[in-house]
C-alpha cells in the first residue's frame, strides 16, 4: 500500500485476552486498503507479543510502542501525531467491527460534508443488547443533545484528522470520558453525524471503562467535560479534569443559578449525576441542591427525589 486514506487507530493496554479477536475484525474488512496503527500504551501482559506476531504477518499493521501506560487520551494523541491520512477510524482493543464498518462510514464520509461520523453500537457476541442505538443521527439533533449527553460511540467513530487536530485533539488529562470532551470542544467547529446501523460490537465479557466499577470516576471526568462545555460558552476558564470534585460541585450550583430555565435542565442533569455518583461533601450537595430549588422544573424535582437524594426545600419553584 501507498499512502492509504484511511488510518485505523487502536490504542491498547494489557488485552491480551482480546485484542487478537478485534485486529482479526480490522483485517478482514471489506476495505483492505487501510493503515491499520496500534498503539499499545504501555503493556504489562502478554499484549506486546500478540501485536508482534500480528504486525511480523501483516504489512497494513503499523505499532507504535509507548513507554509507559498514559491513558487512552494520551495514547490516541501520539497515535494522530503519527498518521496524515486524511481519515481515522476509531477501534477499541475489547471490541469487534462488522466487516463492512469502515468501507460504510468512509464512503459516508467522503460524499458528505460530515466530520465526524458515528455509529451504532451492541453488547454480546451476537450483538442483541443495544448500547448506542445512534438515535440521534442528524447534525443539528447532535450537537443539541451533546450538552446534555455523549450520543457518539467512540468505538465506532470515523472522523476527519485534520478537523480533530485543528481543536487539538485528545485532552490526555482527560483519563475517561476523553471523547465527550472533545465532541464537546468541537460543537461550532466541525458537523457531527450518526449512521442508524450497528457496526460495531462489544462482548459482553469486557470491562467497558465507564461501566459499574469506574462510573464514580466516569461520572467525575463526564460532569467536567459538560461543565467546561458550559464554562467555555461563558468564557469562563474551563476546570482542571482531575481538580476536586467539591470544587465541581460549587462550578455546576453557579451555573445553574447563572443559567436560562432552558439552559438549566441540561445542567441540571448533570448536577444530579455528580451528587448521586461522585458525593460531593455535604455542603456542596446542599449548595447544589438549593441552586436547583431556584431553576428545577418538576421533571427534575421528581428526578431528584427518585434518586433518593432527598426533598429539594419548600421554597416555590420555577416551572420550565
Amino acid at each position: 500500500m501507498t499512502n492509504p486514506d484511511l488510518t485505523v487507530l487502536m490504542a491498547v493496554y494489557n488485552q491480551q485476552t482480546h485484542v487478537a479477536r478485534a485486529i482479526t475484525s480490522i483485517l478482514t474488512q471489506t476495505l483492505r486498503d487501510v493503515d491499520f496503527l496500534i498503539v499499545d500504551d504501555g503493556s504489562t501482559d502478554a499484549t506486546p507479543d500478540i501485536l508482534a506476531r500480528h504486525a511480523a504477518a501483516e504489512s497494513r499493521i503499523r505499532l507504535l510502542t509507548l513507554p509507559q501506560n498514559g491513558g487512552l487520551a494520551a495514547a490516541l494523541q501520539a497515535g494522530l501525531a503519527a498518521t496524515d491520512a486524511t481519515f481515522v477510524a476509531r477501534m477499541d482493543s475489547d471490541d469487534i467491527s462488522c466487516p463492512e464498518r469502515l468501507a460504510i462510514q468512509l464512503a459516508t464520509l467522503r460524499g458528505s460534508r460530515l466530520d465526524i461520523l458515528g455509529a451504532g453500537q451492541t453488547r454480546g457476541p451476537r450483538g442483541l443488547l443495544d448500547i448506542w442505538p445512534a438515535l440521534s443521527l442528524d447534525h443539528g439533533t447532535i450537537i443539541a443533545t451533546l450538552p446534555r449527553r455523549n450520543v457518539l460511540a467512540h468505538p465506532s467513530v470515523m472522523f476527519r484528522r485534520a478537523v480533530i487536530g485543528a481543536a487539538g485533539g485528545y485532552d490526555p488529562r482527560f483519563k475517561l470520558a476523553q471523547d465527550y470532551d472533545l465532541w464537546l470542544r468541537l460543537i461550532g467547529q466541525a458537523r457531527f453525524g450518526n449512521l442508524g446501523r450497528k457496526l460495531v460490537v462489544s462482548p459482553t465479557n469486557c470491562t467497558r471503562a465507564s461501566g459499574p466499577a469506574n462510573r464514580q470516576r466516569h461520572t467525575v471526568f463526564s460532569v467536567t467535560a459538560a461543565t467546561n462545555h458550559f464554562l467555555r460558552a461563558r468564557a469562563l476558564t474551563p476546570l482542571d479534569p482531575s481538580g476536586p470534585v467539591d470544587i465541581l460541585g460549587l462550578a455546576l450550583a453557579a451555573l445553574v443559578r447563572q443559567s436560562t430555565r432552558a439552559e438549566a435542565q441540561d445542567i441540571i442533569r448533570h448536577a444530579i449525576r455528580l451528587v448521586r455518583y461522585a458525593s460531593p461533601a455535604p455542603p456542596v450537595t446542599a449548595e447544589i441542591r438549593d441552586a436547583i430549588c431556584e431553576k428545577a422544573n418538576l421533571h427534575a424535582r421528581m428526578k431528584w427525589r427518585a434518586y433518593a437524594l432527598g426533598p429539594l426545600t419548600s421554597a416555590p419553584v420555577l416551572s420550565g
